[in-house]
């Protein structure tokens, strides 16, 4: 049995002990309310016979009113009034003893009833009488009718004081029990507390003993003391949930331990491997120092043959070659850093002579630019790498009419940024690869090979631009990708809130 209550789960086992208390106190309640219900019957019982009495006394009284009212002024209401109370009066006779009987009070009923029975025959001869003018008769019945109803008061008075007495005494006798049942009720409800409160400390204990073994384990674990014993719990409610649970804590812990050393061993080892790592960055920081150098030579080189050409009369060579130099000083100024719309426009203008110098008049450039927006800032290097795509992929199949349209425009909150061209258009499986890779660089995640696989086959630059104006302004639909309303071709839109102004830092 004892097996039995300690594989019971707390919740069960908790569940029986209320309901064996809510048992117990049904059945005191019960008990006390059946008690109660009996005295009380007994008390509501003890003074009915008085009343029944006092309201038959009532009718009599009122029907001898009406008698004598009649037989003096003969009038309907009176007559009225007679019948009525005698009716009512005799319905309460009616409950009266029908028989002589030798206990005091029941005989004391039936000779009332039968004085009863006297006084409505006298009473109805007396008005019968009053009716037929007869005043012998009436005034012999009538005196008959007073002296009968006088035994009979009296008759009534001594059995309503009998019965006061007696349901006076069975009063006394609902008191006594009455102050019995509230010895009983105080001893019912101490008997329940104290059956609750055993029951409860019993439950409690029971939880609280392994819960005590539990917490005097599990201090000596934050103390760093692993080396405790097991609990080796057999039981199957909550408790030994908790035990079994705790011991596999303890082994894993155990475990954690030997893991930790092994980590520490390791880590030393990658310790020794980073401060390797940092002297090969500190070697390779150093070339990308020295390898600067060799865009600035160049720049410096363009520079020296535009004198050069400047100085033999070669004009064209020479503007030339400072669009060159004026486009590679851009980019060596500008690293990574802000420009504005202004500069972005004007390092356009010198990648679009070079390419005119180039292509001739293969291509044609439109620019439709609002001047208010020229202040706005935005990332550098990012319309000559759209306007670079548009000649390589957008018009490679065209040899002449080709148009490339340029269009800066404020709206409402945004400033927009179009460049658009009538060539081949935009591969729709392309663009969604863009753009997907695009948001992969600019959201932080790693491209897998797969990825890369795909980027290889997708422009490098267009990219580059997507994912900059992203990280720029913090947001995904700055940039978007879309057919040249005006015709064939691809258009390429940037949206820039306005409220970026030049010398205002970007958020």
């Amino acid at each position: 049995m004892n097996s039995i209550f300690k594989n019971l789960n707390l919740r069960t086992s908790l569940m029986l002990s209320v309901l064996a208390s809510f048992l117990l106190t049904l059945f005191i309640v019960v008990y006390l309310s059946m008690l109660v219900m009996g005295v009380m019957r007994q008390t509501g019982n003890s003074f009915s016979t008085n009343a029944e009495l006092d309201a038959y006394l009532t009718n009599l009284e009122q029907t001898e009113a009406a008698m004598e009212s009649y037989m003096s002024y003969r009038t309907f209401e009176s007559i009225d009034k007679y019948y009525h109370f005698e009716a009512a009066a005799e319905s309460g006779a009616e409950k009266l003893r029908n028989i002589p009987s030798t206990v005091y009070n029941e005989q004391k009923e039936y000779t009332i009833k039968m004085l009863s029975i006297s006084f409505f025959t006298l009473s109805n001869k007396a008005i019968a009488a009053r009716r037929a003018n007869n005043s012998k008769d009436a005034d012999l019945y009538y005196v008959k009718t007073l002296d009968c109803y006088s035994f009979l008061y009296d008759e009534i008075m001594n059995l309503n004081m009998l019965y006061f007495k007696m349901n006076a005494a069975n009063y006394n006798q609902s008191k006594a029990k009455t102050r019995q049942i509230i010895h009983r009720t105080i001893f019912a409800v101490i008997m329940i507390l104290l059956s609750t409160a055993l029951l409860l400390y019993i439950h409690i204990a029971h939880i609280t003993t392994p819960l005590k073994q539990i917490s005097s384990v599990a201090l000596r674990v934050a103390e760093r003391d692993f080396d405790v014993p097991l609990f080796q719990n057999k039981r199957k409610n909550e408790i030994g949930n908790i035990c079994r649970a705790f011991d596999s804590m303890i082994i894993s812990i155990r475990e954690y331990v030997d893991t930790i050393w092994e980590k520490a061993m390791q880590e030393n080892e990658l310790r020794e491997k980073e401060i390797e790592m940092r002297a090969l960055y500190t070697d390779a920081h150093l070339k990308a120092l020295q390898d600067q150098i060799k865009p600035h030579f160049l720049f410096n080189t363009l520079n020296t043959g535009a004198q050069l050409a400047m100085m033999e009369g070669a004009d064209k060579t020479c503007y030339f070659l400072e669009q060159v130099a004026d486009f590679l000083r851009y980019n060596i100024q500008h690293p990574g850093s802000d420009a504005t719309i202004s500069e972005e426009l004007g390092m356009l203008d010198n990648y679009i002579y070079i390419m005119k110098v180039r292509f001739g008049e293969r291509y044609e450039f439109v620019k439709d630019i609002d001047e208010s927006t020229l202040g706005v800032k935005m990332p550098n290097t990012i319309l000559q790498p759209l306007v670079e795509n548009c000649i390589k992929h957008g018009l490679k199949d065209l040899s002449e009419n080709g148009r490339i349209t340029i269009s800066v425009k404020r709206m409402q909150d945004t400033i927009l940024i179009s460049i658009s061209d009538n060539g081949c258009g935009f591969d729709g499986d392309v663009k969604e690869r863009v753009m997907k890779i695009a948001q992969e660089e600019s959201s932080g995640l790693l491209i897998q090979d797969k990825a890369m696989q795909e980027k290889a086959h997708v422009s490098t630059g267009l990219i580059n631009v997507i994912s900059r104006l992203q990280i720029y302004f913090k947001r995904t639909d700055v940039f978007s990708i879309s057919e040249n309303p005006n015709g064939s071709g691809t258009m390429f839109n940037i949206k820039i809130p306005s409220q970026i102004q030049i010398g205002e830092d970007h958020v």
